[in-house]
């Protein structure tokens, strides 16, 4: 049955769905990567939208052929939305730990070989949990962590330092590797050094905080300020402006298996820092399981 938030009025039945949808469509701003996202189909997304609009009687997003912003009133409704969902979620939690069952919900960065064999262990040796996973891409990591949306995240950091207002465990660490269009001057070459990239662009991800820690420590090694273009939202974006030729980007060595594609190449980078994978656990009250969980996931990452 779906969580309803009734208002007085009568007309202005919302439900969490409602919210989780708007939220989907505000942080993507593409309505296909946000039904993709929330395993929907666009037509069924944009429904919701015009439904939440309709009810809230506040157009959300203005919306084009080629994008989608905000509208004030849509840039208002965000940390509400965000506050209800969070609520939510913990008034769900709380009655299933009342009924006994138990719930985790683990935030993803990007896709790795070591997170899947993480998580292939943890269904078999904690068979009674409830696991949600949910692609957090590189914008709001650590806000979902801070606002509860997520009991714990797997999020990627170049060099070896968390973020220090968050608990975390150092899971594993990989070489670094230069994504690059298969057109590239770069290319070719079977290594380069940091050297080797002075005056290229990097695409970054718009979300300042994220792209400062990265390129931070490339910045320390390298000795040089890179040239950043906060013109990202995710991986796949990322992917798709080096694939295009737009600029180039730093990512972990398991990157060139699980997100391999045509004309792109990936190239080890010697020199760089390590690329360290920690295991972020969220602030505050925490359901049972996730202690489990993070003593399962360290054990595995240091066998």
């Amino acid at each position: 049955m779906e969580t309803q938030l009734s208002m007085n009025g009568g007309h202005m039945d919302l439900t969490i769905h409602h919210l989780r949808c708007f939220l989907a469509v505000a942080q993507e701003l593409h309505f296909g990567r946000a039904a993709a996202r929330l395993h929907l189909s666009p037509s069924s997304l944009s429904e919701q939208v015009t439904s939440l609009e309709r009810r809230l009687s506040h157009r959300l997003f203005l919306r084009s052929s080629r994008s989608v912003e905000l509208t004030q009133q849509g840039r208002a409704l965000v940390p509400l939305a965000q506050s209800a969902v969070s609520a939510m979620e913990d008034v769900l939690t709380w009655g299933a730990e009342l009924a006994g069952e138990e719930r985790l919900r683990v935030g993803l960065m990007v896709s790795s070989p070591g997170f899947r064999t993480i998580m292939a262990a943890a269904a078999q040796r904690m068979p009674g949990v409830q696991w949600e996973i949910r692609q957090l891409g590189f914008t709001g990591c650590y806000e979902a962590l801070a606002e509860g949306e997520v009991d714990c995240a797997f999020v990627a950091e170049l060099g070896e330092d968390p973020m220090p207002e968050l608990e975390s465990l150092p899971l594993w660490e990989e070489s670094c590797v230069l994504v690059v269009s298969e057109q590239h001057r770069l290319a070719d070459h079977d290594s380069v050094l940091l050297d080797q990239l002075a005056g290229e662009r990097f695409v970054a991800v718009r979300d300042e905080t994220v792209s400062r820690r990265w390129f931070a420590a490339l910045e320390a090694t390298a000795g040089t300020t890179p040239h950043l273009m906060p013109i990202a939202r995710n991986f796949e974006e990322v992917l798709e402006f080096c694939g295009a030729g737009l600029g180039v980007n730093v990512a972990g060595q398991s990157a060139a298996s699980s997100y391999a594609r045509p004309g792109l190449r990936f190239i080890p980078i010697v020199d760089a820092p390590a690329a360290t994978t920690h295991l972020y656990l969220r602030p505050g009250g925490r359901p049972a399981p996730l202690g489990r969980f993070a003593r399962l996931a360290a054990e595995l990452a240091h066998l």
